[in-house]
């Protein structure tokens, strides 16, 4: 409220004559949805506070009386409110304007717990600066008729959903019981069971890669670029599953000269302009956690240093470039770029766009003196926020990055191929290197330089990476699924705190014991679907358009649900054969059925003419009597098995002597 008293002159006032005012303040949600069962009638409420038996699912959101409560403690906030409104003619909802709709949802519960029944105006401003208030009071508008205005809607939309949801958890929970598991907790919905599938799924990946090397010849030239031949799997034969033969083949090449096919100047624009989950990327790199960005990022805001976090924004509008441009040369001096790079001053049109409810992410009106001055107040975390939203807008003020795309072959094996990227200008890479936003390595090249010799080159089918944060969120942007802001928030949320189902180890996310257990019994349902999460959405924006009921998103819940239970069921039966879950079910000792451990049988026979036994069981492979007998003969076989994290791979060894903390014994030795 601090900011509308400087902008308007006062607690309470005259707004240009227009009308007299007195400002009043809330503080996040000050109203909450009841509980299930407090919101039906005393026939249905065994129905809705149940979470033992599955007869009572899906819910009928027909049934729910959609009644909200007052939030704990918050009450007086809600009687000052009222006794401000009191001798008033209308309210003005001035809640922020983000993109969910979720500042129109907490100004409307309160103008609907108060049991207003006068005119309600909305005003939207693009961030707390005296200018855009003033704007924004200037353009308010009547929106007395709750029910057609959109961001309202959408947001109502969204919140219903959201609790109707929590069936789905009930049921996760039940099944989960039923197969002997008892997670404290589960958090399943549109976003996060998407995020979590991810995770698992790459984790999964990774479990189960097997890598599978070939061979052949390329030939690299004196500065290292290499040329290759294009290889398809159905008629070339120059790939071997081994060394021996693309030795062979190396055999029919000699070196030989480069011959240059063509060179093109080419030029890449500067990148769009960072959204949140971009910058938690990047200020994440730096080892800050998503939760310190977010509550950071906002108090920035507040301070007017940056931009409106939660924008769905990608460009900006012309006012507010032209707003902006003033002050571009002390802020490169503020964080050390070259005011010289920064030559075109005027729009360009891929960042400019004729209308945003806030703009694009970018450095806010009030410039800090120093970075000195910033990190007293926002610590070192508020240096590295600014530097990357800065950073990021000035980039479009210079030049294209300029480079030359070369192509080339070898002179005797015309098949033999390569191409180079060489920079020339590096113009607004000197500002901002978009490259570590990407998941791609950027291989640095050099001209190409005569001779290029052949060589025995090893590849193998790629390892999946890690899920890491840049890995998810990239993910999610590429799908156009949620907003950067909402696409690091709930990462944050599903990673952190009680109740997390997700951790941060080693650069990449793991599951937790909640987390694993959510994801199997989701895997394959509507809930967990990037897909149907992307369609959730586009159904709430088309809510916010007035093209679509909003009674419908909730509505779809039914559907979600008789789809995902019998996939829940079925996923219940298969927990024990995750080998990761039993350790961690094990460690968290909240598994309550007993498994059985196998005793290992031993077989016995002759093994270089002498009498011994073996455990007739590795890895959780039997062998068979003519394993065993082959074993026994001294010769290598080959079998399938279980590695610790539950993977099926293959793996090839012999009968031989071992040691084992001073203790000899007989066993398959794997030839790893």
């Amino acid at each position: 409220m601090d900011d509308f008293v400087v902008a308007l002159g006062g607690k309470t006032g005259n707004f240009q004559g227009q009308f007299d005012y007195v400002l009043t303040h809330s503080y996040g949600h000050i109203l909450q949805l009841k509980e299930p069962q407090e919101m039906v009638g005393d026939d249905k409420k065994t129905r809705y506070s149940s979470w033992r038996s599955l007869k009572y699912f899906p819910w009928d959101e027909k049934d729910f009386s959609w009644a909200k409560k007052i939030v704990p403690g918050r009450m007086k906030t809600l009687k000052e409110i009222r006794d401000a409104a009191k001798d008033c003619d209308g309210i003005i909802i001035a809640t922020d304007d983000d993109p969910s709709g979720e500042g129109d949802l907490l100004g409307w519960e309160i103008v609907n717990a108060i049991h207003w029944k006068k005119v309600v105006y909305r005003i939207r401003f693009e961030d707390q600066s005296p200018k855009s208030i003033i704007a924004a009071m200037r353009q308010m508008t009547d929106v007395t008729n709750q029910m057609e205005q959109g961001e309202y809607l959408e947001a109502l939309a969204r919140q219903r959903f959201d609790l109707l949801s929590m069936q789905l958890s009930r049921i996760a929970m039940i099944y989960a019981k039923k197969a002997g598991y008892r997670p404290k907790t589960m958090r399943i919905g549109r976003l996060k069971s998407a995020i979590v599938g991810l995770i698992f799924d790459r984790n999964t990946e990774i479990e189960n890669y097997v890598k599978k090397p070939y061979f052949e010849v390329k030939f690299k030239d004196q500065n290292g670029n290499i040329f290759s031949r294009k290889f398809d799997p159905d008629k070339d034969k120059f790939r071997f599953a081994e060394i021996k033969g693309a030795k062979d083949d190396l055999a029919n090449f000699a070196s030989s000269s480069i011959v240059i096919d063509e060179k093109k100047l080419k030029k890449q624009t500067p990148p769009p302009l960072v959204d949140l989950g971009q910058i938690g990327i990047l200020v994440g790199a730096k080892g800050y956690k998503d939760k310190e960005i977010i509550k950071t990022y906002q108090d920035m805001y507040q301070a007017q240093i940056v931009s409106y976090p939660r924008t769905e924004d990608t460009q900006v509008t012309l006012e507010q470039f032209n707003e902006l441009l003033p002050l571009v040369d002390q802020i490169a001096n503020v964080i050390g770029v070259d005011s010289k790079l920064l030559i075109r001053r005027k729009p360009r049109l891929k960042f400019i766009t004729k209308q945003a409810a806030h703009g694009a992410n970018r450095p806010g009106l009030k410039v800090p003196k120093s970075l000195e001055q910033l990190e007293k107040r926002f610590g070192k975390i508020g240096v590295e926020i600014y530097q990357v939203v800065a950073k990021s807008y000035l980039a479009m003020l210079a030049e294209d990055y300029v480079y030359e795309a070369q192509k080339a072959h070898l002179a005797k094996y015309p098949d033999f191929k390569s191409s180079i990227q060489l920079p020339k200008e590096m113009n607004y890479k000197l500002i901002f290197d978009d490259r570590d936003l990407s998941d791609e390595e950027e291989i640095e090249a050099h001209e190409f330089k005569d001779p290029a010799a052949p060589f025995v080159y090893e590849g193998a089918n790629p390892k999946p990476g890690k899920p890491t944060k840049k890995f998810i969120l990239n993910f999610l942007k590429k799908h156009n699924i949620g907003t950067g802001a909402t696409r690091l928030q709930t990462l944050a949320e599903i990673s952190s705190g009680k109740g997390s189902l997700a951790s941060l180890y080693r650069g990449g996310y793991i599951l937790n014991y909640e987390g694993q257990v959510q994801a199997i019994l989701s895997k394959g349902s509507m809930i967990a679907s990037p897909k149907i999460t992307k369609r959730l959405f586009d159904g709430m924006d088309r809510v916010k358009r007035k093209e679509l009921d909003y009674q419908l998103i909730p509505q779809s819940m039914q559907t979600i649900v008789r789809h995902d239970m019998p996939i829940f069921e079925t996923n219940s039966t298969i927990l024990d054969q995750n080998a990761t879950l039993q350790k961690l079910a094990s460690k968290h000792q909240t598994k309550t059925v007993s498994k059985k451990v196998a005793s290992k049988d031993k077989v016995t026979g002759k093994f270089n003419g002498e009498e011994i036994s073996f455990n007739q069981t590795w890895g959780g492979h039997k062998f068979t009597q003519q394993e065993v007998a082959d074993l026994l003969e001294g010769k290598t076989i080959t079998i399938n098995y279980r590695s610790k994290r539950g993977a099926q791979k293959s793996v090839s060894g012999k009968l031989a002597k071992q040691s084992y903390k001073g203790r000899s014994f007989y066993g398959f030795k794997p030839e790893f």
